[in-house]
């Protein structure tokens, strides 16, 4: 079922910053209204003063906790949660299948995966009828594996629920001691404001007072101690005061909260205060500072350049006429990534993929990467080269610290700065590179072998299966969908070694070799660090 009246809204709690942002791209591109946080305490936030129609939950999470969020959310608000995996591991798909959510997405999550889900969902509810309805938005009875059922309240959202929910969420203890006055989880409580009026969210920490233009109403906590409850004055920063209500850990530049000192600050956090346990929100860690490496330091790297070539050259001149230089300094340095551009090089005396990362993980532009495209293949032309010509793909692959990988397994890496942006090129060699194909049984399909297909891992484009005896074609993986080894291994146990897929797709196949390629790469380079670090 469509909803085509109004806008779609998720809520996305992703254990990695950097991830998704393709999927969240393509999401507002179809005016999908997205909130993506990898904190608990602002998703919540979010989850009570907004109430998306759909809450996405990374089995991937750090925090232990948020394994207990599909069960809760589903009996406590009027919600569809859809359980992702970011990584491509055995762990996390274990994770996935234990989530106990009735919607689940496997990596790579891909924008089309997610509205396929939430219109299955609609399609769903739609099936079900008014009392399926009814009953979710109502809630059950108590829940297994000592998960409190809590009833939502038609389809807003209650004091007492958040409440709840913050109890068991940000604190060991239980919901009843909370109640009772529990100093763990006793000082947070977040109310929804009702989308009917124009109430704000009104958030509660104890302890703390309000300052400037904020109103304060103070009252008794279950400590005995007095607690304010304060009231931002304008409905549009319901946000931001919410944060601050619940602990946010922003630091003024006095390194002061409220009366508090930075340091009373960083106990809170690590639950080692008085009014405060759990710790729920961990201490800001001070990252290492590393010496960016300017694009001329690169150049005279000697790891930057193992072989000088007519595509070192070639890409050197491209990514020089494309960029829009700026400042070096003031550029958005690039640290690790999992947005790139590949551009698929094949000729007969050389193959690979051409990778093209920026700074800050930005998704590369389309039409920046299609002048280094032009220009590129122009140059090869121009040397004499017989080169394909192909479209440059946009791709996801494991999150890396590009310049550290590419030293150590491209051909090459060179820097430049592109419009305030820090921006990287390599070239990763593939012997295999061209893609092979042979001919179905139908015009518009083209056949793939088994052995090309990777073992516990989503496809890019839909799988069939032919059976000869009724000439049809059966669906047998879906696009977006993880095709197990297990399943690999019974097909050629059965004789079939060929599989087909549309000849629409070859780009997508084409997209999904060059991922999984660069996938094991990274992995081998993940290995070799921890051997590192070990040694």
């Amino acid at each position: 079922m469509e909803r085509t009246e109004e806008k779609k809204s998720v809520l996305i709690i992703k254990a990695n910053a950097a991830s998704l942002g393709t999927v969240e791209g393509f999401l507002r591109n179809r005016d999908w209204k997205i909130k993506a946080t990898t904190n608990l305490k602002e998703a919540l936030i979010f989850l009570v003063q907004e109430q998306p129609q759909f809450v996405m939950i990374s089995v991937d999470h750090p925090n232990k906790k948020v394994q207990k969020l599909p069960k809760i959310l589903k009996q406590a608000f009027p919600v569809c949660v859809i359980t992702f995996a970011e990584e491509s591991s055995a762990a996390s798909f274990k994770m996935l299948s234990t989530s106990g959510a009735e919607y689940m997405i496997y990596p790579p999550v891909t924008g089309p995966a997610v509205e396929r889900t939430a219109n299955k969902y609609y399609k769903d509810l739609q099936n079900k009828g008014p009392s399926a309805q009814r009953e979710r938005l109502e809630g059950g009875e108590d829940g297994e594996d000592g998960v409190i059922a809590i009833r939502g309240e038609g389809q807003g959202f209650s004091g007492s629920n958040t409440q709840n929910i913050l109890a068991q969420l940000l604190s060991d203890d239980s919901a009843a001691d909370v109640a009772g006055g529990s100093h763990s989880a006793a000082n947070f409580t977040a109310i929804a404001s009702d989308k009917k009026n124009s109430s704000a969210a009104t958030p509660i920490n104890q302890g703390s007072q309000g300052s400037g233009e904020q109103t304060s109403a103070p009252s008794t906590g279950t400590n005995g101690q007095q607690s304010s409850a304060l009231a931002p004055k304008n409905p549009g920063s319901d946000m931001g005061m919410a944060a601050q209500g619940l602990g946010a850990g922003t630091q003024h530049s006095s390194g002061e909260e409220g009366h508090g000192s930075g340091k009373a600050h960083s106990a809170r956090q690590n639950g080692n205060g008085t009014n405060n346990g759990g710790g729920w929100v961990p201490l800001p860690t001070q990252e290492k500072q590393k010496t960016r490496l300017t694009p001329e330091q690169i150049e005279k790297d000697q790891r930057a350049t193992r072989t000088d070539s007519v595509i070192l050259r070639g890409s050197m001149e491209a990514l020089d006429k494309a960029c829009i230089k700026t400042a070096f300094a003031e550029s958005q340095a690039l640290t690790t990534s999992t947005n790139v551009a590949c551009i698929v090089i094949e000729s007969p005396r050389f193959s690979g993929y051409l990778i093209t990362a920026m700074g800050k993980d930005k998704v590369i532009d389309a039409a920046f990467i299609e002048k280094i495209n032009q220009r590129l293949f122009r140059f090869l032309r121009e040397n004499g080269e017989k080169i394909t010509e192909k479209d440059a793909l946009s791709i996801n692959i494991k999150q890396v610290p590009f310049e550290d990988w590419a030293l150590e397994y491209a051909e090459f890496l060179r820097k430049s700065v592109h419009e305030g942006n820090e921006v990287a090129m390599a070239f990763f060699p593939r012997a295999d590179i061209k893609t092979k194909t042979g001919a179905s049984v139908a015009d518009e399909m083209a056949t793939i072998r088994v052995d090309e297909l990777v073992g516990n891992a989503a496809v890019e484009f839909n799988i069939y299966v032919y059976l000869p005896r009724n000439n049809k074609f059966v669906l047998y993986t879906p696009r977006g969908s993880v095709f197990y080894n297990v399943q690999k291994d019974r097909l050629l146990g059965q004789g079939i070694s060929q599989l087909h897929i549309f000849k629409s797709d070859l780009q997508d196949l084409e997209k999904y070799r060059a991922q999984n390629f660069l996938n094991d790469k990274i992995s081998e380079f993940e290995h070799r660090q921890r051997l590192n670090d070990a040694a």
